[in-house]
This record gives structure tokens, C-alpha cells and sequence, in this order.
């Protein structure tokens, strides 16, 4: 997979695309939530969907939003600007780490500390330079142009429930829209074995009764698109959780034959770091931060014992 899949912005983005993207995100996200509203709920319900089933999918578009909303707000990934003189820094990247204790496991080339020029301050591990936020981000995983917003340390959590609530959202909605709506036309195509005899296939899609019928067909095909679609992402980064990785380490290590990944501390502990502990397992689920997370800096992380020994 390829870092450009995963949204890694290794450039500055184009102005113009600063809110293009995210407003048609919005724009996606508004269409099919309404046009389910509008046109197929009412359909559904008659066609045998209990009140349960519907309110279900509003439930899952709460979270949805909800998601999409903490990602967004979430500005606590920032490194905060530093007052390092230009003699300070040329300091720093001259100073050798010689031991664990110096709390830098990721160094330069020479064994220097890691220090940002523009934001002149020393990046802890897992810290990287964003040229589109133009602020050093901490844990930084990428760069997400869709929503023009960095995915760090603060919000990552966040951001995979947007992709799990979206995943499941848009499949369930295709779900009540197949099973309740479209069954039956699709019952007469197996029946009839073509399709042109159908109505809502005809060219008479876009006048009387047939126009509403294409809507609902529009919505389904593409909330089951961009469902698949975002469960494939959601399961992705589900696997970046279970091995402690972020995208960013993923595109530029995983080729590296001699690169340990130092952080990965096993799949349980590894899930805990981004969700919480075992104790707070409702928190999973929810876009809030989980209350032993907040006494983390985002700056210093467990790591593995079995590569890193301390005497």
C-alpha cells in the first residue's frame, strides 16, 4: 500500500485545496443522511423496518459526526513552539543520545538529537515536521487532506472511530435500503433477466415516480461504495493499532530490513496506548479521550523490553 493511500502529505497542499476536500466530505456525509431522511425512511418503515432498525442508523450517524467533529476540534497534537537560539540548536545537533535515560529512542544519522529549525524545538520520538500545518506534530501519523487536519497523538483515536462509525454507517444504510426497498425490483431482474425492462432502469429514470426510485438507488450504491471503501481503511489502521505503528513509520521504515520497531509493546498493550485500558473499555467506542490517556504527554512511550534493556 502506498503512502499516498493512506493520505501522508509529505508537501505543502495546495490553498485552494484547504477546504475543497472537507466541504465535500460534509457534502457527502449531508446528501446521504438526507436523502434517507427525505425519500427512503419512510419506505423502509412501510416495507417492514422496525422503528428500531431506523433509529439504529441515527444512533450510528451520531457517532459518525460526533467522530468527524473530535477529529477536526483536536489541537493538542501540536507541539508547542519553542524559543531555541539558532547557537542552541546547532548545540542539539551536535549532542550525541548515549543512553535510554536521555528519552530518545528516534535520532539523527550522527546519534544527534532530533531538533525542528522552523519550530525550533527538540522533537520527541514519533514527532514530525507538518509542511501543511507548518507545526511539528507529536505522534504524527499523517497528514489527512480530505480533512485538512494533522492525525496525531490527540486525535487518532478519533479518527479510527470516524472510520469505523463511517464503515459501519454507510453499509447499514445500504443494508435497509437492499433489504427493504430494492429487494423486490431486484427479485423482478432475476425474474425477467434484463435489466432494461425494468422501471427505475429505464430511460424514463428522471420523470414522475421513477425519479425518486433512482434517488434511493443512487444512495445505496453509494453508501455500499464508500462503505467498503472505509472498512478497508478502518482495518488498515486497525492493523497500524495492533503493531504500534503510525502510517508515517509504516511508508518509511517498513522497507528498512534492519529497522525494530521499538514501540511495539504486543497487540493488547499496543490497543491500550489508543484506547485505554481494559477498565475503560466503554471508552472504546466513543469519541472521548479514555481518562488514563490524558495523563500522557504524547512525547515519551512505553517500549518493547525485549529489544530495549536497562541496566
Amino acid at each position: 500500500m502506498s503512502c499516498s493511500c493512506c493520505c501522508c502529505c509529505d508537501g505543502p497542499v495546495p490553498n485552494s485545496l484547504h477546504y475543497v476536500l472537507p466541504g465535500i466530505i460534509t457534502g457527502i456525509i449531508g446528501y446521504l443522511y438526507s436523502s434517507f431522511v427525505f425519500f427512503a425512511q419512510n419506505r423502509v418503515l412501510l416495507s417492514g423496518a422496525s422503528s428500531w432498525e431506523v433509529l439504529f442508523f441515527h444512533c450510528l450517524t451520531v457517532l459518525l459526526c460526533w467522530s468527524l467533529v473530535q477529529t477536526l476540534r483536536s489541537q493538542h497534537s501540536l507541539l508547542p513552539r519553542q524559543t531555541l537560539s539558532k547557537p542552541q540548536i546547532q548545540a542539539l545537533t551536535m549532542q550525541k543520545v548515549t543512553a535510554l535515560s536521555d528519552a530518545h529512542i528516534e535520532v539523527k544519522s550522527n546519534g544527534a538529537v532530533r531538533v525542528c529549525r522552523k519550530c525550533r524545538a527538540v522533537k520527541p520520538d514519533r514527532t514530525h515536521h507538518c509542511s501543511s500545518c507548518r507545526r511539528c506534530v507529536l505522534k504524527m501519523d499523517h497528514h489527512c487532506v480530505f480533512l485538512n487536519k494533522c492525525i496525531g497523538y490527540d486525535n487518532y483515536k478519533f479518527f479510527v472511530l470516524f472510520l469505523g462509525w463511517s464503515a459501519a454507517t454507510c453499509l447499514y444504510q445500504s443494508s435497509l435500503l437492499f433489504r427493504y426497498v430494492l429487494a423486490k425490483s431486484c427479485s423482478r431482474a432475476a425474474t425477467l433477466h434484463v435489466f432494461g425492462k425494468l422501471g427505475f432502469f429505464s430511460p424514463h429514470l428522471l420523470v414522475g415516480k421513477h425519479k425518486l426510485q433512482w434517488r434511493i438507488v443512487s444512495v445505496f450504491v453509494g453508501s455500499a461504495c464508500l462503505g467498503i471503501a472505509l472498512a478497508c481503511f478502518y482495518v488498515v489502521h486497525l492493523y497500524f493499532v495492533a503493531n504500534n505503528y503510525s502510517t508515517l513509520e509504516y511508508c518509511e521504515k517498513r522497507a528498512d530490513p534492519e529497522y525494530v520497531n521499538y514501540f511495539n509493546i504486543g497487540v493488547v498493550r499496543n490497543f491500550q496506548e489508543v484506547f485505554g485500558t481494559f477498565r475503560e473499555f466503554p471508552y472504546w467506542f466513543v469519541p472521548v479521550h479514555s481518562p488514563s490517556l490524558l495523563q500522557r504527554d504524547g512525547k515519551t512511550f512505553p517500549l518493547n523490553s525485549k529489544y530495549i534493556k536497562v541496566d
